[in-house]
């Protein structure tokens, strides 16, 4: 033993006591949480599974035909059931896809990579998420990056990274220039382009935010200012050859118009879908007028 090691007095075994204490605290909540979350997956396949009880085998018109196919697996809302909707009657070709703006659970092409083994890249601007990335698609066949995308830079990077020329699918979410990376983007040909709208602008006007290299969501200080709406997209999209196809929440679908011509077009009023809380949306562009914050008028 030795005799100058200080005998740990009352207060300092209640201080490891308090520690201890709070360890196992932390990892039950982290338990609770992880449970927590496969619960909600399962929760949230339920309305999948009421749709394809009580709609197989009834004619639905377009966009509906596609709509009640749609589930979420992975993605953040029904997406991965309204893209494999898509795949099923259009059929896939290269099995390659490219998600900007990936997040932590693969974007729009999780269920194609994880469960059906299609190769792609997923992209994302923050590290943490690229790193849950690397280990939520570990075994599949994805290549991850880390990278803040310009339209400078985009069709170089995309091309670096071996994923020129014709793809099955090209998805765009970065909360930001998402209009500009489109329009800007010629290094490859996806058949489906999946590209976030942002809904609080409406179905009526045709605006983007402008374009801006550095441009952060979280640094301007208002949430409402980023992306484009979904009429500007659309006439985006009839410039590139594109056709809008399907919506879901914030997500328009479409589709190059040499690829199944029998998928028809629909407009931004049937395609648009309202925010869940509509008062946010209200005056949107007065509060941002006030604020200074500029927008472009996209015309077709």
């Amino acid at each position: 033993m030795n005799p100058f090691r200080r005998k740990p007095s009352r207060a300092d075994q209640q201080a490891a006591a308090t520690a201890a204490a709070v360890r196992d605290l932390s990892e039950r909540f982290e338990r609770i949480e992880r449970a927590i979350r496969d619960l909600k997956q399962n929760v949230d396949l339920v309305p999948s599974l009421v749709r394809k009880l009580y709609l197989d085998g009834v004619a639905l018109e377009p966009p509906y035909d596609l709509q009640a196919e749609r589930f979420s697996f992975s993605s953040q809302n029904d997406e991965d059931g309204l893209v494999l909707a898509i795949f099923k009657r259009i059929g896939a070709t290269t099995r390659r896809f490219v998600d900007l703006g990936c997040g932590m659970n693969g974007g729009n092409s999780g269920f194609l990579a994880s469960e059906m083994g299609w190769h792609g890249l997923m992209v994302d601007g923050r590290d943490d998420a690229i790193r849950k990335i690397v280990v939520r698609y570990t075994g599949h066949p994805v290549i991850a990056r880390h990278q803040l995308l310009t339209r400078e830079g985009i069709n170089a990077f995309i091309t670096e990274q071996g994923f020129a020329g014709e793809l099955d699918l090209l998805s765009i979410d970065i909360d930001g220039i998402d209009y500009w990376l489109w329009e800007a983007l010629t290094a490859c040909n996806p058949r489906l382009v999946a590209l976030e709208y942002n809904w609080l602008f409406g179905a009526e006007r045709a605006v983007t935010i402008p374009y801006s290299a550095d441009f952060n969501v979280h640094a301007v200080g208002n949430r409402a200012y980023h992306g484009a709406s979904l009429a500007a997209l659309v006439h985006l999209g009839r410039r590139k050859g594109y056709r809008l196809v399907a919506t879901e929440r914030v997500n328009a679908f479409f589709l190059r118009n040499d690829i199944a011509p029998q998928i028809r077009e629909i407009d931004v009023a049937q395609g648009y879908r309202a925010p869940l809380n509509i008062s946010s949306a209200r005056g949107v562009f007065d509060k941002l007028e006030r604020a200074g914050l500029p927008l472009v008028t996209i015309t077709p």
